[in-house]
């Protein structure tokens, strides 16, 4: 069943096994789609996205979003992690496609859910990272524009999961600007990779332009 728009509309599930109509079923407590003649449940598995607090002179890498959603609001880089890829590679992945910026991810910040209404929920894990040698941060197919933005007069953000990733980020700082604390859960940090374009560096956030084509929400 799904709710959109004050309307319910029913989809019908078939099991990937034997191709039969999935039917409710009552497992560990939750009501969910199963088959009737062997194991299969279909379990509503949250999707894994990555956040890259990419730390510069000046303070940190954004990009405004050329999308939807958010488009014409900021936010960091990031994206979709894929079923075969460690978190650590897809956010340095991420990176390079939305800033065209090879970067080293230097630490886990946090792990946080992310609640949607009408989607399936988000676990969302957020980095930190710097710059790989030789990267001019530019704007990748899904970016209107990059800038150095300073951590004291942030631009308008797409999504509150990315003020929280802020909040926590900033809260890690000495009174230095120093990070608090070191490399975790990897040895090495991802290998660096060259950017193609140039940077665009200290601009200021421009006006949101009008909402274009809806597209999946992170």
């Amino acid at each position: 069943m799904v709710l959109r728009a004050n309307r319910v509309r029913f989809v019908t599930h078939y099991c990937v096994n034997c191709g039969a109509k999935l039917v409710p079923r009552l497992i560990e407590g939750r009501a969910l789609e199963a088959c009737p003649n062997d194991d299969f449940v279909l379990w509503h598995d949250p999707k894994v996205t990555t956040a890259v607090v990419i730390e510069v002179d000046g303070g940190i890498l954004l990009g405004r979003r050329g999308i939807e959603p958010g488009r014409g609001l900021w936010c960091l880089p990031g994206g979709f992690v894929n079923d075969d890829e460690d978190p650590w590679d897809a956010a340095a992945r991420e990176c390079l496609e939305e800033i065209c910026a090879g970067v080293e991810v230097t630490r886990l910040i946090g792990v946080y859910h992310i609640a949607k209404r009408n989607a399936a929920s988000m676990v969302g894990i957020a980095y930190s990272a710097r710059l790989a040698a030789g990267s001019r941060p530019a704007p990748g197919t899904e970016m209107l524009e990059v800038a150095v933005c300073a951590l004291d007069a942030l631009p308008p953000l797409a999504f509150p999961s990315h003020r929280k990733v802020l909040d926590e980020y900033l809260g890690t700082l000495k009174p230095d600007g120093a990070s608090a604390v070191t490399s975790r859960g990897r040895g090495e940090a991802a290998g660096s990779r060259s950017a193609v374009a140039p940077a665009r560096r200290g601009t200021r956030p421009s006006p949101a332009p009008a909402p274009s084509q809806p597209r999946r929400k992170r």
